[in-house]
């Protein structure tokens, strides 16, 4: 394989996937992959493989995306980071839950769960198994479901947000009628739940006090057992094992100088589950994820700060302003050094526009001083225009759009002249019609340095 065609054809298809065009990105890939004559080197071949998959579930094609993460390429075997391959798989579980392939999506979440347990990497663990649970209680699988949600309550032993949600999902099981002594399993996490405050834990509360007053109680279960770790995964998480290809063995390189794998990994699974409108649980893997960065003791400014950005996103989504707005101004928790980061140029400048959107509608629901507030969404959105009209230019009337929406919130209706003139002269700036929309959010950039 030309490696200098390789190059090319990979920074292609990745400016074609940050600019949501994943259809084109997907018929680049696939016509490089299929003029291919002689097996490639396999870590560059890893590289399209997985950027094949990913184009096709961007693209919504989930049977082709499915088929090469439950088979693998044709022709050649792929060399990819053990990393890379469990964020393949936590996709795969949505993939196979759009096409109604329930047990498939079994296999996908225990193949990502197998590599993240053999990393050691709990948080992750337990993401792919709330994912998984989620997904598969989403096509009213509750049956197959319930495994992971025993798996969050066995092993979330300081992960409160996820261990909650396995309670949760514990309690949708029983409205179900899944068998099993779910319901004593729910009793014995009682004394546990009554200490935490999450949106799931209070839900499990409800219920279980609902079903309890409609029926005698259980006795308390048995603690439920952790699953046992998983052999044969290499530890190291900058190795790289082969994808499944007819029992092809595993095989270690060194990875490339990118931020830690494992986070990355975590960043693109959130990232994935923002994509697939899935607020509530993304918002709880960004968390996730700045709690195992800064668990190291060394946290990395692009993980922060892109692990932040994602989480004030997932929780306005999810219709948690007023929470997205405390993690914003918090000075004293982790969140700080990833708004420090999004505010000082340690993440991609695509990554800063976007943080831009998120601030200056945060900006716009100030119950203060509107001149102030007014000033602060003017500053962002010109910088954010400006960049729009370089560099993004169908996207300048959705801006422009989303500025007059803010302006409306912070004035309740429309401001009075003075207070538009500097959207006004974007507007004559643009030159052109301006729809009424809703307001205008920019997907966060991919989890790789590239752009210094």
């Amino acid at each position: 394989m030309d490696r200098n065609a390789f190059v090319e054809v990979m920074n292609e298809a990745s400016g074609m996937l940050d600019s949501g065009r994943a259809e084109d990105a997907l018929a680049r890939l696939t016509a490089f992959d299929d003029a291919l004559t002689t097996p490639p080197d396999p870590k560059d071949y890893g590289w399209v493989v997985s950027y094949r998959f990913r184009s096709a579930f961007a693209a919504g094609e989930y049977d082709q995306a499915l088929h090469l993460a439950e088979h693998g390429p044709a022709r050649f075997p792929a060399d990819i980071p053990p990393a890379t391959l469990s964020t393949m798989y936590s996709m795969a579980v949505e993939a196979a839950t759009q096409l109604g392939r329930a047990e498939t999506a079994v296999v996908m979440a225990d193949r990502c769960i197998e590599i993240r347990r053999g990393h050691g990497d709990t948080g992750e663990v337990l993401m792919a198994a709330m994912t998984a649970c989620t997904l598969l209680g989403d096509i009213e699988r509750h049956d197959l479901a319930i495994r992971y949600a025993l798996l969050l309550v066995a092993e979330g032993e300081g992960h409160d947000e996820q261990r909650s949600y396995g309670y949760y999902a514990v309690c949708a099981a029983i409205e179900h009628d899944i068998p099993g002594p779910l319901l004593e399993t729910l009793i014995a996490g009682r004394e546990w739940l009554s200490d935490r405050d999450n949106e799931f834990a209070r839900e499990a509360l409800e219920y279980l006090d609902k079903v309890q007053s409609n029926a005698p109680a259980a006795a308390p279960a048995a603690p439920v057992s952790a699953s046992a770790p998983a052999e044969g995964i290499a530890a190291d998480p900058q190795a790289t094992e082969y994808l499944r290809i007819s029992d092809t063995g595993a095989q270690q390189v060194t990875g490339p100088a990118q931020p830690p794998a494992d986070q990355v990994a975590g960043g693109e699974t959130a990232d994935a589950l923002l994509d697939a409108q899935r607020p509530g649980i993304a918002a709880a893997a960004y968390r996730a994820l700045i709690d195992d960065a800064f668990a190291t003791g060394k946290p990395d400014p692009l993980i922060a700060g892109k692990a932040v950005l994602g989480l004030l996103m997932s929780l306005i989504f999810d219709n948690r302003v007023g929470e997205a707005h405390a993690v914003w101004i918090d000075e004293q928790s982790a969140t700080f050094l990833g708004v420090w980061a999004l505010e000082n140029g340690q993440t991609s400048v695509h990554d800063a526009i976007a943080y831009n959107l998120v601030a200056a509608f945060l900006h716009s629901l100030s119950t203060g001083d509107r001149h102030a507030a007014n000033h602060a969404v003017d500053t962002l959105m010109a910088r954010t225009i400006e960049w729009a009209f370089e560099h993004d230019p169908q996207a300048v009337p959705l801006m422009l759009n989303t500025w007059k929406l803010h302006l409306r919130e912070i004035h309740e209706g429309e401001p009075a002249p003075e207070f538009r003139w500097e959207l006004g002269r974007f507007e004559q700036r643009w030159n052109g019609p301006v729809p009424e929309s809703g307001l205008y959010w920019m997907r966060p950039y991919r989890w790789v340095v590239d752009w210094v």
